[in-house]
């Protein structure tokens, strides 16, 4: 059950303006969001920087997706993995890679770059550093602008997971958990 109330849109007007907002870059607010509603500028911003890393980065949409599945493992969070398995799924991500990711692993069969991502991103979610080796292997797949885009959308799932975890976010209504802990 959630730690705080999650948040309606008549709560108040700038409340009402965010979720609006919300709903036009995403289509509906989920919990996620209504769970941070509580300070609606904060979440306004913290939106913002989700819809570039969702909507506007150079990231393909499967690279994306490992990456946030990978950001929602290394976190532990059950709201973002379950959010995100169905959308990893519709972008070509496999479930043999979806239970890889879940168990912590580097799947087998991903691209160079898929799998250098996939590193990257779990050496950062375990250690909080990532060494000159593992990130020089990402650089020769990705340039500067692609090497920042995937390490802003690390940075904003775990962020929006860190928070998730902590305010205990209920899933969606009819969902099961997904995330294996």
């Amino acid at each position: 059950m959630s730690r705080l109330p999650l948040v309606d849109e008549d709560a108040s007007p700038e409340v009402a303006a965010v979720f609006a907002e919300i709903a036009q870059s995403r289509g509906r607010v989920m919990n996620v969001f209504r769970g941070l509603g509580h300070a609606p500028e904060g979440l306004r911003r913290l939106a913002a920087v989700g819809a570039y890393a969702r909507f506007q980065s150079q990231l393909s949409d499967r690279l994306r997706e490992l990456v946030i599945l990978t950001t929602a493992r290394a976190n532990g969070c059950q709201y973002e993995w379950t959010q995100h398995v169905p959308l990893a799924l519709r972008s070509g991500v496999t479930q043999a890679e979806v239970d890889a990711l879940n168990a912590g692993a580097v799947p087998d069969g991903l691209s160079a770059l898929e799998a250098a991502a996939v590193r990257y991103v779990q050496e950062l979610g375990r250690d909080r550093h990532v060494s000159d080796a593992t990130f020089a292997v990402l650089r020769t797949h990705l340039d500067e602008r692609g090497v920042t885009d995937l390490t802003l959308t690390t940075a904003y799932y775990t962020a929006l997971g860190m928070t998730l975890n902590a305010l205990a976010v209920d899933l969606e209504p009819g969902q099961a958990p997904l995330l294996r802990e």
